[in-house]
Order: structure tokens, then C-alpha cells, then sequence
């Protein structure tokens, strides 16, 4: 079970060897005996190393099916909560700003209801093709539910975080032209400086600043720093 399928074939070969040769020093059997019994031993040993490990492979991905969204293959919600809480917890240890970020498609209703589910599905595939690809290998990308996509950015402050999701909104819109699809996407993406609380807090303050840019203009990002920064006592707000 702990070694791989070739480590457990070698150690079902050693244990009929060992049986043998006690067999053999014993004493006292025919040959034919010996025999016999050295293959009922190999086929036993060998049965249970190729069942455990074909089990093993089983339930692994069983484990790969439920942290996979079944549409676009990037993770889905329960794999991306669980990232962000270790992701936390590493960030408390370690300190460094943390970012997440919402991501909503803008029109994607329309395209369902003109062109069909199939074409949705096309849609939302093409999307995660794009935000996984235009990513780093540390960020996770996952599909949170309908047309909406969740983005954790390690070690990302603000400014970091403002380049890399113009360069997404960019890759977006052309992967979206080259298709002829008319949607957009609107991004609200929140910067932690100190640990939040909780993963729920985290992506509540990205899911709070995506509807604000809904709201606002649609297709466009819109990015907060908690703690939010203010002015000092006494000194004049910003123009």
C-alpha cells in the first residue's frame, strides 16, 4: 500500500523466496510439496500486491474526481477552500500579503440562451484554459459554481496583483474574440496584509468587490487592501 506496485511485486518475490527456503531447510517435504506450495505462495503475494495497488489507484482518483470540477478539469470549490485555508495558515507562519480574486463572466446568460448549452460549456472551458494558462504554476484556479472562477495569488500584493489581473482581463478578451463570443468578465480581487480570519472571510471581500464592479462598470477590475489603509489623525483626506 505505502510503495509503489513494483516495490510491492519485489516484496511479494522476496517473501515466497523466504518461504521457500525455510520450507527447503525444514526438511521432511517432497519436492513436489515444495513446489506446490512455493506457487500457491506467489500467487497469493503477488494477487494481493497487484489488488492493493490497484485499489490504491482507485480511491486516488476517486480523491482527484471530487477536488476536480468535471467541466473544465481546474479545481473545484471544496478544493479551492481547502488551498485557501492551508494557504492561511502558511501565511500566518511566514507572513507576506495574500490575494484572492473573483471572477464573474459578464454575459454568459446571453450565450446560453443564443447559442445553446453546449456552447456555454465551450465557453466556460476556454475561460479556465485561459485563467490556468495565464497564471503562475503557485496560483490556484478553480471554478466556484455556474460562471463563476476563484483565483488564489500567493505572495501577491497589490500592486502585483492589480498587473497580473490586467494581463488576465487582455488574455480573457481575446480568447473570448477568437471564439466570437460577446461577454466580459468582472474582476474583484481583495489583498490581505495581515492573515484574515478565515477562508470565508477572504473570498467574501473578493465576492464583495466583484459585484461592486458589476455594479459600477461591467468588464472591469476592481481591487481592495485590508486591512484598509487610512489617513492618520489630523491629516487632510486624499483629493
Amino acid at each position: 500500500w505505502f510503495v509503489s506496485l513494483r516495490g510491492g511485486l519485489f516484496l511479494a518475490a522476496t517473501a515466497v523466496l523466504v518461504s521457500a527456503a525455510a520450507d527447503g531447510i525444514g526438511g521432511g517435504q517432497h519436492v513436489a510439496t515444495l513446489g506446490w506450495n512455493g506457487v500457491m505462495h506467489a500467487g497469493t503475494a503477488l494477487s494481493l500486491a497487484l489488488v492493493l495497488a490497484a485499489l490504491r489507484a482507485r480511491l486516488e482518483a476517486q480523491e482527484r474526481l471530487a477536488r476536480t470540477d468535471a467541466l473544465t478539469g481546474i479545481a473545484n470549490r471544496r478544493a479551492f477552500f481547502e488551498t485557501v485555508g492551508l494557504e492561511i495558515e502558511r501565511t500566518r507562519r511566514h507572513g507576506g500579503p495574500l490575494t484572492a480574486a473573483y471572477v464573474d463572466c459578464d454575459g454568459f446568460k446571453d450565450v446560453n440562451d443564443r447559442l445553446g448549452h453546449a456552447e456555454g460549456d465551450a465557453l466556460l472551458v476556454s475561460a479556465a484554459q485561459t485563467l490556468r494558462g495565464a497564471t503562475r504554476a503557485i496560483d490556484q484556479v478553480a471554478r466556484l459554481g455556474g460562471d463563476e472562477f476563484g483565483l488564489l495569488l500567493p505572495e501577491t500584493d497589490a500592486g502585483e496583483a492589480e498587473a497580473l489581473l490586467a494581463r488576465l482581463q487582455r488574455s480573457l478578451r481575446a480568447a473570448m474574440a477568437r471564439h466570437g463570443w460577446d461577454v466580459g468578465f468582472s474582476i474583484g480581487a481583495a489583498t490581505f496584509l495581515t492573515p484574515p480570519a478565515s477562508a470565508d472571510e477572504l473570498l467574501a471581500r473578493a465576492d464583495e468587490l466583484m459585484y461592486a464592479a458589476k455594479r459600477e462598470a461591467k468588464g472591469s477590475v476592481r481591487l481592495g487592501v485590508f486591512p484598509e489603509r487610512r489617513a492618520p489623525r489630523g491629516a487632510a483626506p486624499s483629493p
